[in-house]
């Protein structure tokens, strides 16, 4: 095999592998794709569907239509505790100050119900007030 046959064969094995990916899904999403691939194919005489048709319309169908709502049930599964921390820290670390609610619950992390009594109760202004009136006198 001299070196031009070399760089096509390894010239056609990049664009196979440009044209296809390859993913890991969980137990459950593969028999759902073989299910899918089943509805598909049952009744259907003109050919068949494999599971790579079904799986690839499936996803790129889903990126096209997904509603708004799925996004964001898709990023409550993925989300972590750590991430969430690492993401406020970053943002009010920028702004420079933390939120009372945030700030209320470090605060009885670290310091317990000792810190709710240590702060000071605001007094609120009194509704009794002396309405004088000016009387201008005479005498100066």
């Amino acid at each position: 095999m001299n070196t031009e046959e070399k760089n096509k064969d390894v010239k056609t094995k990049d664009e196979v592998t440009k044209k296809e990916g390859r993913i890991v899904v969980s137990t459950e999403a593969e028999l759902v794709v073989g299910e899918m691939t089943d509805r598909v194919n049952d009744g259907f005489d003109a050919g068949r569907a494999n599971r790579y048709d079904v799986a690839s319309f499936m996803i790129l169908w889903f990126k096209n239509n997904a509603p708004d709502d799925a996004i964001l049930e898709i990023r409550r599964r993925s989300a972590n505790a750590f991430s969430m921390l690492d993401a406020l820290q970053k943002k009010y670390k920028a702004l420079g100050e933390v939120p009372p609610d945030i700030q209320a619950v470090l605060d009885k992390h670290f310091f317990g119900e000792a810190a709710k009594e240590q702060k000071k109760a605001k007094k609120n202004l009194k509704q009794e007030c002396i309405t004088d009136t000016l009387i201008e006198s005479e005498q100066v």
